[in-house]
C-alpha cells in the first residue's frame, strides 16, 4: 500500500483534533428576546404544524445551562447538542443503547476500499416549516456550507479529507476522500457536521440561523426564550412517523438542587442530567426512574513523558499499581463513575480486552519504582482548575501514590490559563474527559506524533513508529478482522506504554418520573425524544 504523505495525515489529522476540542468548549452568547425570527417556528415557511390538541401529550424536561444556539456548523456543548440532535438528522446515525452506526437519511451505502462511499437516500423524506423533500442536493449544500471559511465552522477540519462530493440523481450521493477512511460513517452521522441543514432555510434565517434551525428530524423548535424555555414541536411529516409526544418543553434551571426539587415537585418531568451524588441518592431513595448511560466517556490521566521520572514507563506502570481506583470510585461517586480500563470503551466496535491490567498491588508498584532509579521516590505536580479545586478523589490519589513514595502536589490556575497550559502541553500531570463514539477521535488525537502538543492534544508527547503505522494502515484496512487487529495491537502497545492512564469512566444519569418511557442516553450523552412516550 502507498503510504500517505505528511501533508495528507494533517489533513485527517486535524480533523480529529478540531472535534475532541468543540466537545470541551463552550460558546456563544444568546439572544435576550424569544427567537424564531420573532415569532413561533411554524410561522417561518408555510407548513404551521405546531397546534396542540388540548390533551395533547407534553414532556417538561429540565435544561441546564443559558442555550448557545442550535445550527449544527457551530453547535457547542452536550446540552444544545441534545436539541439539534432531535431537530436535524445525518445520513446516518447512532443506535441509542449500544452506539452502532446505523442507517438514517440514507437508507444504505457501499465503498469498495474506504475511499469512495455511495450513499442511497430515503425517498419522501420531508423538511419541517413545510420546505419540501429532503434530496441530494441538501447534502451538497450542508457540506459546502461547512468548509465554506465565512461559515467559520470548527468543524469544517472534519470534512477536510473529502475529495469532491457528487449527486448523481435526487437520491444518490457520492462522497470521494482523498485518504480512505474505514470510520468515515461517523463524519456524516447526526453530529455536528454530519447533520443536514436546507439552503432556503438557512437563506431565510439569516443572521438568526443558531436560534430558528429547520430540519428532518422527529422535533422541530417552536419558540425559544434564551432565558428561561425553548420548545420543541413534533416534526408530523417525520420519515419514521410522528413522535408519541407532541410538545418537549425544556425548562431552564441551572442550579442542580433546584432542579432535584423541581423533579420532586412535578415541575419537570425528566432531568437532562443530575451530576451530584447526593441528590441522585435521594432522588433514587424516592423512587424515581434512574435513567443512566454507563462507561460513555473515559477519564485520563496524562503524563507528560518528558519528566524525568513519567519518561520511564516503569513509573508510569507503577502509578497504576499503586492507587486503588476502584476503592476511590464506591467512596466518592459510585453511580457516576466507574473504574477506567483501556483508552478506549468497551461498547466501540474495536475496542479490545486483549490489553495490560493493573490491579492495585502496590508492592509491585514499589519493585517498579526501583527498578527504575526510584527506589526514593519522586514528586510531581499536577495540573488543576482552582474553579474545581482539589477534589476528594483527588486527595484520596495522593494518599494512595505517597504510601509507594510518589508525591502528588497541585497546581491551582483559573480555567482559561488551565485550558490553554494544557493545550499547550505545559504540565508534568493533567487530566482530561473523552466522551467520543469513533475511536479514531482518541486514538489518533492523542496517539499520533503530529498531533503533540502545542500542534495537537497528544499532550503526552507519544511518539511510536509502530503505532503510528498501524493507525493509518486501519483507517485504510477494507477487511473488518484485519482493522480490528490493528486496532487491538494499538489499544495493547498503548496500555503497555501508559501515555494516558485510564483512571475512571464516566456515567450519566437523566432521572425522571415513573412514567416517562423510553429515555435512552447514547454514548454522546443524547437522547432521541422520538422513542419516550408517556405511560400514566
Amino acid at each position: 500500500m502507498e503510504r500517505r504523505s505528511a501533508r495528507n495525515r494533517k489533513w485527517w489529522l486535524a480533523g480529529m483534533t478540531a472535534l475532541i476540542a468543540a466537545v470541551v468548549a463552550g460558546c456563544g452568547s444568546a439572544p435576550s428576546s424569544e427567537s424564531s425570527n420573532g415569532g413561533t417556528a411554524g410561522e417561518t415557511a408555510g407548513t404551521a404544524e405546531t397546534s396542540t390538541a388540548e390533551g395533547a401529550k407534553e414532556l417538561k424536561i429540565r435544561f441546564y445551562d443559558d442555550p448557545a444556539g442550535f445550527d449544527p456548523a457551530n453547535v457547542f456543548r452536550i446540552e444544545n447538542e441534545n436539541i439539534a440532535f432531535n431537530v436535524f438528522s445525518g445520513l446516518t446515525t447512532y443506535d441509542s443503547a449500544t452506539g452502532a452506526i446505523v442507517p438514517d437519511l440514507a437508507e444504505s451505502w457501499e465503498t469498495p476500499d474506504n475511499k469512495v462511499w455511495t450513499f442511497k437516500l430515503r425517498q419522501g423524506v420531508q423538511w419541517q416549516k413545510g420546505y419540501g423533500e429532503f434530496t441530494s442536493q441538501d447534502v451538497i449544500y450542508t457540506y459546502q456550507r461547512n468548509v465554506d471559511p465565512a461559515t467559520a465552522s470548527p468543524y469544517a477540519t472534519d470534512l477536510a479529507n473529502v475529495e469532491k462530493v457528487e449527486a448523481p440523481d435526487d437520491y444518490t450521493v457520492v462522497y470521494t476522500l482523498k485518504e480512505p477512511d474505514s470510520n468515515f460513517l461517523h463524519v456524516v452521522a447526526n453530529y455536528h457536521q454530519g447533520q443536514i441543514v436546507k439552503k432556503e432555510a438557512i437563506e431565510k434565517a439569516g443572521d438568526n440561523v443558531k436560534w430558528d434551525p429547520v430540519g428532518t428530524g422527529p422535533y422541530m423548535v417552536e419558540s425559544i426564550d434564551p432565558s428561561s424555555q425553548i420548545v420543541l414541536a413534533r416534526h408530523e411529516q417525520y420519515y419514521k412517523g410522528p413522535a408519541p409526544i407532541e410538545r418537549l418543553i425544556f425548562n431552564i434551571i441551572k442550579d442542580e438542587q433546584t432542579a432535584t426539587i423541581a423533579l420532586q415537585n412535578g415541575e419537570v418531568d425528566v432531568l437532562m442530567r443530575s451530576n451530584r451524588q447526593e441528590n441522585l441518592d435521594i432522588l433514587e431513595q424516592a423512587g424515581f426512574k434512574m435513567n443512566y448511560v454507563g462507561n460513555y466517556a473515559a477519564n485520563l490521566k496524562v503524563f507528560n513523558m518528558e519528566h524525568p521520572a513519567l519518561k520511564d514507563k516503569r513509573v508510569r506502570q507503577a502509578w497504576y499499581y499503586a492507587v486503588d481506583y476502584g476503592t476511590i470510585v464506591e467512596a466518592t461517586a459510585p453511580k457516576l463513575q466507574s473504574v477506567g480500563k483501556s483508552i478506549l470503551l468497551d461498547w466501540m466496535d474495536v475496542y479490545s480486552d486483549d490489553i495490560p491490567t493493573y490491579e492495585y498491588d502496590p508492592e509491585k508498584a514499589k519493585r517498579l519504582l526501583a527498578e527504575a532509579g526510584f527506589e526514593n521516590g519522586f514528586t510531581v505536580t499536577q495540573l488543576q482548575t482552582s474553579s474545581n479545586g482539589v477534589t476528594e478523589q483527588m486527595q484520596l490519589e495522593q494518599e494512595y501514590l505517597a504510601q509507594v513514595g510518589i508525591m502528588l502536589e497541585f497546581e491551582l490556575v483559573d480555567s482559561p490559563t488551565y485550558t490553554q497550559r494544557r493545550n499547550d502541553g505545559e504540565f508534568e500531570t493533567a487530566t482530561r474527559l473523552l466522551p467520543a463514539v469513533n475511536p479514531d477521535m482518541i486514538l489518533l488525537s492523542f496517539l499520533h506524533p503530529d498531533n503533540i502538543a502545542p500542534n495537537g492534544l497528544n499532550g503526552a508527547r507519544f511518539n511510536v513508529p509502530e503505532v503510528t503505522e498501524k493507525m493509518e494502515l486501519a483507517r485504510a484496512e477494507v477487511d473488518p478482522g484485519k482493522r480490528k487487529q490493528l486496532y487491538a495491537d494499538i489499544q495493547r502497545i498503548a496500555m503497555e506504554e501508559l501515555p494516558y492512564l485510564p483512571a475512571y469512566t464516566s456515567n450519566l444519569y437523566w432521572p425522571s418520573q415513573q412514567w416517562v418511557e423510553g429515555v435512552v442516553i447514547n454514548k454522546l450523552a443524547q437522547v432521541d425524544f422520538y422513542g419516550v412516550d408517556i405511560q400514566k
